[in-house]
Protein backbone atom coordinates (compact mmCIF):
# COMPACT_ATOMS: atom_id res chain seq x y z
CA UNK A 1 0.00 0.00 0.00
CA UNK A 2 1.11 3.35 -0.92
CA UNK A 3 -0.29 7.00 -0.59
CA UNK A 4 0.26 9.80 -3.08
CA UNK A 5 0.97 13.26 -2.19
CA UNK A 6 1.30 16.53 -4.11
CA UNK A 7 3.58 19.12 -4.04
CA UNK A 8 3.30 22.23 -3.01
CA UNK A 9 6.55 24.01 -1.50
CA UNK A 10 9.70 22.58 -1.73
CA UNK A 11 13.50 23.47 -0.42
CA UNK A 12 12.15 25.25 2.27
CA UNK A 13 11.66 24.31 6.44
CA UNK A 14 8.51 24.59 7.65
CA UNK A 15 8.33 27.26 10.52
CA UNK A 16 5.48 26.30 13.77
CA UNK A 17 3.53 24.06 13.22
CA UNK A 18 3.04 22.53 16.39
CA UNK A 19 1.69 24.14 20.23
CA UNK A 20 0.45 22.33 22.86
CA UNK A 21 -3.44 23.66 24.97
CA UNK A 22 -4.06 22.60 28.11
CA UNK A 23 -7.16 21.10 29.43
CA UNK A 24 -7.66 21.11 32.97
CA UNK A 25 -10.28 17.89 34.37
CA UNK A 26 -11.20 17.61 38.12
CA UNK A 27 -10.68 14.05 38.97
CA UNK A 28 -12.05 13.70 42.62
CA UNK A 29 -9.56 16.08 44.75
CA UNK A 30 -7.44 16.04 42.05
CA UNK A 31 -6.77 18.39 39.38
CA UNK A 32 -5.87 16.85 36.29
CA UNK A 33 -3.77 19.27 33.24
CA UNK A 34 -3.85 17.37 30.15
CA UNK A 35 -1.52 18.90 27.27
CA UNK A 36 -3.74 18.06 24.07
CA UNK A 37 -1.40 18.37 20.91
CA UNK A 38 -2.85 20.55 18.08
CA UNK A 39 -1.31 21.40 14.38
CA UNK A 40 -1.46 24.67 12.58
CA UNK A 41 -2.62 24.27 8.72
CA UNK A 42 -1.25 26.45 7.05
CA UNK A 43 -2.66 28.89 4.31
CA UNK A 44 -1.25 28.11 0.87
CA UNK A 45 -0.96 31.21 -1.31
CA UNK A 46 -3.39 31.45 -4.06
CA UNK A 47 -0.50 31.53 -6.77
CA UNK A 48 0.86 28.31 -5.36
CA UNK A 49 -2.73 26.50 -4.58
CA UNK A 50 -3.20 26.93 -8.63
CA UNK A 51 -0.57 24.58 -9.26
CA UNK A 52 -1.74 22.17 -7.23
CA UNK A 53 -4.32 20.42 -9.11
CA UNK A 54 -2.77 17.84 -10.99
CA UNK A 55 -4.37 14.50 -12.54
CA UNK A 56 -3.04 11.79 -9.68
CA UNK A 57 -3.04 9.83 -12.34
CA UNK A 58 -0.81 11.46 -15.13
CA UNK A 59 1.38 13.67 -13.51
CA UNK A 60 3.01 16.82 -14.59
CA UNK A 61 3.80 16.80 -18.72
CA UNK A 62 7.88 17.91 -19.25
CA UNK A 63 6.48 21.15 -21.15
CA UNK A 64 4.69 22.00 -17.32
CA UNK A 65 7.65 20.99 -15.57
CA UNK A 66 10.52 22.92 -17.48
CA UNK A 67 8.51 26.08 -16.75
CA UNK A 68 8.05 25.54 -13.22
CA UNK A 69 11.66 24.76 -12.52
CA UNK A 70 12.41 28.25 -14.33
CA UNK A 71 10.29 29.05 -11.81
CA UNK A 72 11.20 27.98 -8.75
CA UNK A 73 14.43 26.60 -8.84
CA UNK A 74 15.39 22.92 -7.87
CA UNK A 75 13.95 21.38 -4.47
CA UNK A 76 16.77 21.62 -2.92
CA UNK A 77 18.75 24.34 -0.27
CA UNK A 78 21.14 26.14 -1.64
CA UNK A 79 24.53 25.95 0.06
CA UNK A 80 26.81 28.66 0.21
CA UNK A 81 30.59 27.39 0.09
CA UNK A 82 33.21 29.58 0.61
CA UNK A 83 36.56 29.64 -1.22
CA UNK A 84 39.31 26.99 -0.27
CA UNK A 85 42.08 30.19 0.57
CA UNK A 86 39.59 31.94 2.16
CA UNK A 87 38.67 29.28 4.74
CA UNK A 88 42.43 29.01 5.12
CA UNK A 89 43.04 32.73 5.34
CA UNK A 90 40.27 32.66 8.15
CA UNK A 91 42.39 30.56 10.58
CA UNK A 92 44.57 33.13 11.15
CA UNK A 93 42.15 35.30 12.16
CA UNK A 94 40.67 35.42 16.23
CA UNK A 95 42.39 37.10 19.47
CA UNK A 96 45.21 34.32 19.96
CA UNK A 97 45.64 34.15 16.23
CA UNK A 98 46.68 38.40 16.66
CA UNK A 99 48.43 38.37 19.60
CA UNK A 100 50.94 35.27 17.50
CA UNK A 101 50.86 37.32 14.68
CA UNK A 102 51.91 40.24 16.47
CA UNK A 103 54.33 38.84 18.56
CA UNK A 104 55.51 37.69 15.34
CA UNK A 105 55.92 41.00 14.33
CA UNK A 106 58.18 42.32 17.15
CA UNK A 107 60.29 39.55 16.85
CA UNK A 108 60.71 40.46 13.43
CA UNK A 109 60.79 44.27 14.22
CA UNK A 110 63.63 43.15 17.04
CA UNK A 111 65.53 41.25 14.61
CA UNK A 112 65.05 37.90 16.59
CA UNK A 113 65.40 35.53 13.29
CA UNK A 114 64.84 31.99 15.09
CA UNK A 115 61.82 33.46 17.63
CA UNK A 116 60.07 34.92 14.19
CA UNK A 117 60.39 31.82 12.34
CA UNK A 118 59.26 29.70 14.98
CA UNK A 119 56.47 32.01 15.70
CA UNK A 120 55.52 31.90 12.33
CA UNK A 121 55.72 28.08 11.77
CA UNK A 122 53.41 27.92 14.88
CA UNK A 123 51.08 30.13 13.42
CA UNK A 124 51.43 28.02 9.89
CA UNK A 125 50.72 24.38 11.39
CA UNK A 126 47.68 25.61 13.47
CA UNK A 127 46.24 26.66 10.23
CA UNK A 128 46.82 23.73 8.28
CA UNK A 129 45.91 21.29 11.16
CA UNK A 130 42.56 23.68 11.66
CA UNK A 131 42.30 23.25 7.84
CA UNK A 132 42.52 19.92 7.24
CA UNK A 133 40.81 18.89 9.76
CA UNK A 134 37.90 20.34 9.01
CA UNK A 135 37.80 19.36 5.02
CA UNK A 136 37.95 15.50 6.42
CA UNK A 137 35.02 16.49 8.57
CA UNK A 138 32.86 18.13 5.64
CA UNK A 139 34.18 15.62 3.24
CA UNK A 140 32.45 13.00 5.74
CA UNK A 141 29.29 15.02 5.68
CA UNK A 142 29.29 14.98 2.26
CA UNK A 143 30.01 11.57 1.78
CA UNK A 144 27.00 10.89 4.44
CA UNK A 145 24.64 13.13 2.16
CA UNK A 146 25.44 11.37 -1.20
CA UNK A 147 24.55 7.90 0.69
CA UNK A 148 21.69 9.26 2.11
CA UNK A 149 20.75 10.84 -1.51
CA UNK A 150 16.65 10.66 -1.85
CA UNK A 151 15.30 9.55 -4.47
CA UNK A 152 11.20 9.28 -5.27
CA UNK A 153 8.63 7.85 -6.77
CA UNK A 154 6.83 10.84 -9.03
CA UNK A 155 4.62 10.64 -11.79
CA UNK A 156 4.89 12.27 -14.92
CA UNK A 157 3.48 11.93 -18.13
CA UNK A 158 1.19 9.24 -17.21
CA UNK A 159 4.09 7.52 -16.10
CA UNK A 160 5.00 6.36 -12.62
CA UNK A 161 8.99 6.86 -12.44
CA UNK A 162 11.95 7.57 -9.82
CA UNK A 163 13.53 10.72 -9.97
CA UNK A 164 16.31 12.84 -7.86
CA UNK A 165 13.85 14.80 -5.01
CA UNK A 166 16.04 17.78 -6.47
CA UNK A 167 14.00 17.33 -9.67
CA UNK A 168 10.48 17.74 -7.77
CA UNK A 169 8.56 21.26 -8.82
CA UNK A 170 5.41 22.17 -7.17
CA UNK A 171 2.15 20.48 -8.65
CA UNK A 172 4.33 17.12 -9.25
CA UNK A 173 2.33 14.16 -7.50
CA UNK A 174 4.75 11.38 -5.47
CA UNK A 175 4.36 7.95 -3.34
CA UNK A 176 4.95 7.49 -0.84
CA UNK A 177 5.45 3.93 1.07
CA UNK A 178 6.61 3.19 4.57
CA UNK A 179 9.96 3.98 5.25
CA UNK A 180 9.96 6.73 2.83
CA UNK A 181 11.74 10.28 3.97
CA UNK A 182 9.00 12.45 2.49
CA UNK A 183 10.98 14.47 0.09
CA UNK A 184 9.19 17.96 0.36
CA UNK A 185 6.28 19.82 1.99
CA UNK A 186 3.35 17.81 0.35
CA UNK A 187 -0.04 17.44 0.72
CA UNK A 188 -1.95 14.10 0.98
CA UNK A 189 -4.45 13.21 -1.86
CA UNK A 190 -5.98 10.47 -0.52
CA UNK A 191 -5.23 7.27 -2.95
CA UNK A 192 -2.86 4.86 -3.35
CA UNK A 193 -0.46 4.63 -6.37
CA UNK A 194 -2.82 3.04 -8.52
CA UNK A 195 -5.73 5.40 -7.91
CA UNK A 196 -7.57 3.14 -5.53
CA UNK A 197 -9.36 5.20 -2.08
CA UNK A 198 -6.79 4.74 0.85
CA UNK A 199 -8.27 3.40 3.85
CA UNK A 200 -6.99 5.01 7.15
CA UNK A 201 -4.27 7.19 7.97
CA UNK A 202 -0.91 7.61 7.08
CA UNK A 203 1.51 7.49 10.31
CA UNK A 204 4.42 9.87 9.80
CA UNK A 205 7.68 10.71 11.96
CA UNK A 206 8.19 14.39 12.67
CA UNK A 207 10.37 14.03 15.83
CA UNK A 208 13.33 16.24 13.11
CA UNK A 209 11.23 18.51 13.28
CA UNK A 210 9.12 19.26 16.40
CA UNK A 211 11.02 16.78 18.87
CA UNK A 212 7.69 14.81 19.57
CA UNK A 213 8.77 10.88 19.92
CA UNK A 214 5.23 10.05 18.74
CA UNK A 215 4.21 10.00 15.07
CA UNK A 216 1.48 11.86 13.89
CA UNK A 217 -1.85 10.58 12.39
CA UNK A 218 -2.37 12.31 8.48
CA UNK A 219 -5.29 12.03 6.44
CA UNK A 220 -6.55 13.12 2.97
CA UNK A 221 -5.38 17.22 2.89
CA UNK A 222 -3.02 16.91 5.53
CA UNK A 223 0.35 18.63 4.85
CA UNK A 224 3.56 16.38 5.26
CA UNK A 225 6.33 18.26 5.63
CA UNK A 226 10.19 17.58 4.50
CA UNK A 227 12.09 15.35 6.18
CA UNK A 228 9.63 13.80 8.20
CA UNK A 229 9.49 9.73 7.87
CA UNK A 230 6.56 7.67 6.71
CA UNK A 231 6.34 5.12 9.57
CA UNK A 232 2.52 3.48 9.09
CA UNK A 233 2.86 -0.03 8.17
CA UNK A 234 0.70 -1.96 5.78
CA UNK A 235 1.41 -5.46 6.18
CA UNK A 236 -1.93 -6.84 7.54
CA UNK A 237 -3.41 -5.04 4.70
CA UNK A 238 -1.20 -6.62 1.91
CA UNK A 239 -1.69 -9.94 3.44
CA UNK A 240 -5.14 -9.74 2.88
CA UNK A 241 -4.85 -8.11 -0.54
CA UNK A 242 -3.14 -11.41 -1.24
CA UNK A 243 -5.62 -13.42 -0.03
CA UNK A 244 -8.47 -12.02 -1.26
CA UNK A 245 -6.89 -12.31 -4.67
CA UNK A 246 -5.72 -15.92 -4.27
CA UNK A 247 -9.39 -16.72 -2.95
CA UNK A 248 -10.86 -14.69 -6.39
CA UNK A 249 -8.95 -16.91 -8.44
CA UNK A 250 -9.54 -20.21 -6.67
CA UNK A 251 -13.39 -19.43 -6.62
CA UNK A 252 -13.22 -18.70 -10.71
CA UNK A 253 -11.38 -21.82 -11.27
CA UNK A 254 -13.82 -23.96 -9.09
CA UNK A 255 -16.98 -22.43 -11.03
CA UNK A 256 -14.96 -23.30 -14.45
CA UNK A 257 -14.19 -27.06 -12.88
CA UNK A 258 -17.85 -27.85 -11.53
CA UNK A 259 -19.44 -26.74 -14.98
CA UNK A 260 -17.02 -28.80 -16.92
CA UNK A 261 -17.54 -31.81 -14.38
CA UNK A 262 -21.43 -31.05 -14.59
CA UNK A 263 -21.81 -30.58 -18.43
CA UNK A 264 -18.96 -33.93 -19.53
CA UNK A 265 -20.80 -36.34 -16.98
CA UNK A 266 -24.20 -35.77 -17.76
CA UNK A 267 -26.31 -38.76 -17.11
CA UNK A 268 -23.94 -40.56 -15.23
CA UNK A 269 -23.18 -41.21 -11.56
CA UNK A 270 -20.22 -39.19 -11.84
CA UNK A 271 -22.56 -36.38 -12.85
CA UNK A 272 -24.62 -36.19 -9.93
CA UNK A 273 -24.79 -33.05 -8.61
CA UNK A 274 -24.03 -33.98 -4.92
CA UNK A 275 -20.78 -36.02 -6.15
CA UNK A 276 -19.27 -33.30 -8.03
CA UNK A 277 -19.77 -30.61 -5.00
CA UNK A 278 -17.92 -33.05 -2.98
CA UNK A 279 -14.94 -32.81 -5.83
CA UNK A 280 -15.03 -29.37 -5.54
CA UNK A 281 -15.44 -28.84 -2.09
CA UNK A 282 -12.02 -30.46 -1.53
CA UNK A 283 -10.14 -28.60 -4.16
CA UNK A 284 -11.52 -25.37 -2.99
CA UNK A 285 -10.29 -26.30 0.61
CA UNK A 286 -7.04 -27.32 -0.89
CA UNK A 287 -6.80 -23.95 -2.46
CA UNK A 288 -8.32 -21.36 0.07
CA UNK A 289 -4.50 -19.80 1.90
CA UNK A 290 -6.18 -20.37 5.25
CA UNK A 291 -2.52 -20.83 6.70
CA UNK A 292 -1.40 -17.80 4.78
CA UNK A 293 -1.07 -15.50 8.07
CA UNK A 294 0.23 -17.76 9.86
CA UNK A 295 3.04 -18.52 7.74
CA UNK A 296 3.36 -15.23 7.20
CA UNK A 297 3.68 -14.90 11.39
CA UNK A 298 6.19 -18.03 11.58
CA UNK A 299 8.46 -16.58 8.98
CA UNK A 300 9.02 -12.98 10.71
CA UNK A 301 8.92 -14.89 14.19
CA UNK A 302 12.09 -16.57 12.64
CA UNK A 303 13.48 -13.07 11.31
CA UNK A 304 13.55 -12.32 15.08
CA UNK A 305 15.42 -14.94 15.84
CA UNK A 306 17.78 -14.36 13.58
CA UNK A 307 18.32 -10.66 14.36
CA UNK A 308 17.93 -11.86 18.14
CA UNK A 309 21.22 -14.10 17.35
CA UNK A 310 22.72 -11.01 16.20
CA UNK A 311 22.38 -9.11 19.03
CA UNK A 312 19.25 -7.44 17.33
CA UNK A 313 15.68 -7.24 19.79
CA UNK A 314 12.72 -7.29 18.41
CA UNK A 315 9.54 -5.67 20.34
CA UNK A 316 7.15 -6.51 17.52
CA UNK A 317 7.14 -8.74 14.45
CA UNK A 318 6.05 -6.29 11.94
CA UNK A 319 9.22 -4.36 12.88
CA UNK A 320 10.98 -7.16 10.85
CA UNK A 321 8.96 -5.95 7.60
CA UNK A 322 9.65 -2.57 8.68
CA UNK A 323 13.72 -3.25 9.09
CA UNK A 324 13.29 -4.83 5.56
CA UNK A 325 13.93 -1.18 3.99
CA UNK A 326 16.51 0.12 6.57
CA UNK A 327 19.62 0.97 4.06
CA UNK A 328 21.27 3.11 6.41
CA UNK A 329 21.52 2.57 10.19
CA UNK A 330 23.01 5.13 12.35
CA UNK A 331 23.58 4.69 16.07
CA UNK A 332 25.16 7.41 18.07
CA UNK A 333 29.07 7.19 19.49
CA UNK A 334 28.09 4.40 22.14
CA UNK A 335 26.62 1.94 19.81
CA UNK A 336 23.00 2.13 21.60
CA UNK A 337 20.20 3.21 19.44
CA UNK A 338 18.42 6.80 21.40
CA UNK A 339 14.86 7.96 21.67
CA UNK A 340 14.94 10.23 18.19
Amino acid sequence: MSEKAEIRAHGTPPGAMFSTEKDEKKVGSVEVEEHVHKEHVEEIAPELEALLHTDPLQGLTDDEVVRRRETFGPNELVEKKRHPLFKFLSYFTGAIAYLIEIAAICAAIVGDWPDFGIILALLFINATIGFVEEAKAESALDALKQTLALKTRCWRNGHLVELDTSELVPGDVIVLRLGDIVPADGRLLGIGATGETTEGDLLVDQSALTGESLPLAKNKGATVYSSSIVKQGHFQKIINRIGNFLILITVVLVLIILVYLLVHNKGKPDGAFKHVLEQVLVLTIAAIPVGLPTVMSVTMAMGAKELAVRKVIVKRLTAVEEMASVSVLCSDKTGTLTLN
